[in-house]
């Protein structure tokens, strides 16, 4: 018999979802279940009909990776005594017919209370941020008891451990030494500028940045650019999550650092709306990079000598501006299983960092056709495998040229820029395991707040100080009602 979640952590779920619900569906939408590597789909799973194996039911919309399908395929075909059951929740989001969702808040909504239903309810036992809404719901589940803590697992697993993944990035997803979600993938984003610019420390505080800006060479640019909002979207958005505590439902707005990051970019040229031309010849202050796959890392480095470059980071009252994003790519098991349960969704999730999934999901590939010619070429990875060992393994290969194409084409010119080196893989490792802050991804609805005030305060529609209050209040109102 399936355990529920306590009555105060079920209400505490389903409140933060329904508070801001105001319609109701003319029709309801149907969950579709589906055992995959079977002929067994239907709309309901009976839980009075005998089974052979132990049921698990895994949350999902949308469509699929092919790895992952892949991967609950394979775990189904094996007799290990658990099968995975997808509850497909597409039919709430009103899916087009080539398959595709297009966002609607009111869908999504709808979306979430029901899946916090069936999550309190114990009618689901897996979850991924990804099929989730946000990062976010996922960290408000995690503060409410709704998962088990993972460590009880690992600590006696001997393929999938802190030892066989990157401890530092398991560390930092603790919450008071527990580890509630299981992260497979990621990706770092920072700002890089010139040392003999922005100084040697991999970190800057708000002041420190802008004391380096006033004493950049006059006509010196961010990107080849100047505007306003430009400088917005590449340093400000980058570090709104630290003004957000959605843990304890706080916003921090109405900060100094906020108002003088706000007045920072606002001292900007006042062109909203539209970009000039970069201007590629201008002294670069900084540029923001992404990190996501070793090939793609050498591409971005390449130009530079690393020696003279800082990964400087977004600036943080801490110091330490450099972000790991895990979003999307994070598992839980609901404390509602019981502890046979336990044991196969373990299995389960775990798969996704052993070497087969962790290497097929980095080295992604599709077939296209080349001068009349079929050809296997590699998709962009989604992010670094957390396995150290196929880290170290694909970094390898990356280096080998075997997997990356040396020449790229730029300006329809080919140019030949070697391969991965190795002093660019170990400033990206040592960087990574640096970074002491996981990006936090902003709700889509708490985002757009944040955005439209601050466009009419470079607009000159209002004030600072009202652009801020509208901010801060609007955004713990939010908070407050999705905690």
């Amino acid at each position: 018999m399936r355990k529920l979640l306590s009555a105060a952590t079920a209400i505490a779920v389903l409140t933060s979802f329904t508070g801001c619900s105001s319609k109701k569906e003319k029709s309801v939408p149907q969950v579709k279940t589906e055992i995959i590597g079977t002929t067994d789909s239907s709309t309901d799973v009976s839980e009075d009909k005998p089974k052979e194996n132990i049921t698990l039911n895994y949350a999902v919309y949308g469509e699929m990776d092919k790895e992952e399908y892949n991967l609950i395929k394979k775990f189904n075909e094996t007799d290990n005594g658990y099968v995975i059951v997808t509850k497909d929740y597409s039919e709430y989001l009103s899916p087009e017919e080539d398959g595709s969702i297009l966002y609607d808040e009111d869908k999504a909504r709808t979306l979430n209370i029901k899946l916090m239903q069936d999550i309190s309810n114990g009618d689901i036992d897996i979850v991924r941020d990804y099929y989730l809404s946000g990062s976010q719901t996922m960290n408000r589940l995690s503060s409410r008891g709704a998962f088990i803590n993972l460590y009880e697992m690992m600590n006696t697993d001997s393929e999938i451990n802190k030892n066989t993944l990157n401890s530092h990035i398991l560390e930092l997803h603790e919450t008071e030494g527990n580890l509630y979600c299981l992260p497979f993938n990621y990706t770092i984003s920072t700002l890089i500028g010139e040392s003999r610019y922005v100084g040697d420390n991999e970190g800057w505080t708000l002041d420190e940045m802008i004391s380096c800006w006033e004493k950049m060479p006059e006509g010196s640019m961010i990107e080849g650019h100047k505007e306003k909002n430009y400088v917005y979207l590449t340093i400000l958005r980058g570090m709104l999550g630290s003004f957000i505590d959605y843990k304890n439902a706080k916003a921090n707005f109405d900060s100094a650092d906020f108002k003088k990051a706000l007045e920072f970019c606002n001292s900007f040229d006042d062109i909203y709306g539209k970009y000039s031309d970069p201007e590629l010849n201008a002294v670069n202050f900084v540029f923001e990079q992404r990190f996501y796959g070793f090939a793609e890392t050498h591409v971005a480095l390449c130009d530079i000598n690393v020696d003279n470059y800082t990964f400087v980071g977004y600036p943080s009252d801490d110091g330490c501006g450099g972000f790991i994003n895990t979003s999307g790519n994070r598992l839980a098991i609901c404390s509602t299983v019981t502890e046979k349960e336990k044991i196969g969704a373990w299995e389960f999730i775990r798969s996704y960092c052993l070497d087969d999934f962790q290497t097929d999901y980095y080295c992604r590939k599709e077939t296209v056709i080349i001068d009349g010619e079929r050809k296997e070429m590699y998709l962009e990875p989604k992010g670094f495998p957390i396995n150290v060992s196929v880290y170290n393994k694909l970094a390898n290969e990356t280096m080998n040229g075997k997997l990356m194409d040396s020449t790229i084409s730029v300006n329809e010119n080919q140019s030949d820029i070697g391969f991965l080196t190795k002093k660019e893989l170990e400033h990206l490792t040592d960087y990574t395991n640096k970074i002491q802050n996981l990006s936090v991804t902003i709700d889509d609805d708490l985002n757009k707040i944040i955005n439209d005030e601050i466009i009419d305060y470079f607009n000159s529609e209002i004030s600072i100080d009202t652009c801020i209050a509208l901010i801060q209040n609007r955004a713990e109102l939010m908070l407050s009602e999705k905690q």
